[in-house]
């Protein structure tokens, strides 16, 4: 009876050491391993779109004077544009100033600066040159500036955003058979909340000079990236 009785306890304790032996790695209810990784992906493109901004600015004594003078440059900017085939609705004021002039010592108003700007949404590339051109003819005396960009570009981001994502599972990929795992299901994929735009600028505040109708300044568009970026979340296995 007690041979029986230690055997039995012996049994016992051989599967609870065999349970302790076989059970899992990780523990109940912890978290799975998983593995973080960044996929990116871009693309060299051409503008589709440019903004170009001309102004007018006139200095008199007068301010009245210095705005009558402003205004007719102006007018006459706006409805060259028109006549040149470019809509009403790409054509519109980004700032007006006027602002008084003082003496050396800052006590008594000399003159009077008028300012006003023209934003200018360009869609074919070729006519920035005659815009400028024609804007030194009409009196417009500054380029504030030609910015372009890309307003055409859904079909490039989407196709960046796939590519940034394999891209993105290849590293992981990489990354897990080094680590002496496999790469699981995705747990969570994360675009970049900022839509890239492609954009550059030319700045400067821009004398223009009364220019013939055939004198062309010439611009460059180039080309500039388009980028993507995701971050990206695996189960490893």
């Amino acid at each position: 009876m007690k041979h029986s009785s230690m055997k039995a306890f012996a049994v016992a304790a051989l599967l609870v050491s065999s349970t302790l032996f076989s059970a899992p790695s990780q523990a109940a209810g912890s978290e799975p391993s998983v593995i973080n990784v960044t996929g990116y992906a871009q693309q060299e493109v051409a503008p589709d779109t440019a903004y170009v901004t001309i102004g007018m600015e006139s200095t008199e004594s007068d301010a009245q004077a210095a705005r009558v003078q402003n205004n007719l440059v102006m007018n006459q900017l706006s409805i060259s544009l028109q006549n040149m085939g470019l809509s009403k609705d790409n054509i519109k004021t980004t700032g007006f100033y006027m602002s008084p002039n003082y003496d050396s010592k800052g006590r008594d108003i000399v003159s009077y600066t008028v300012s006003n700007n023209l934003q200018v949404k360009v869609t074919d590339l070729d006519m920035i040159s005659q815009i400028i051109s024609k804007a030194g003819t009409v009196g417009a005396n500054k380029v504030n500036g030609i910015r372009f960009t890309n307003e055409r570009s859904e079909q490039i981001k989407q196709n960046l955003i796939k590519e940034a994502i394999i891209n993105g599972k290849r590293t992981a990929e990489t990354a897990a058979a080094a680590a002496g795992g496999q790469l699981g299901k995705v747990k969570e994929i994360n675009v970049s909340g900022a839509s890239p735009a492609y954009e550059r600028a030319y700045s400067g505040m821009t004398m223009l000079r009364a220019a013939k109708a055939d004198t062309n300044t010439p611009i460059e568009a180039g080309t500039n990236t388009l980028s993507e970026t995701v971050s990206m979340t695996f189960y490893l296995q």
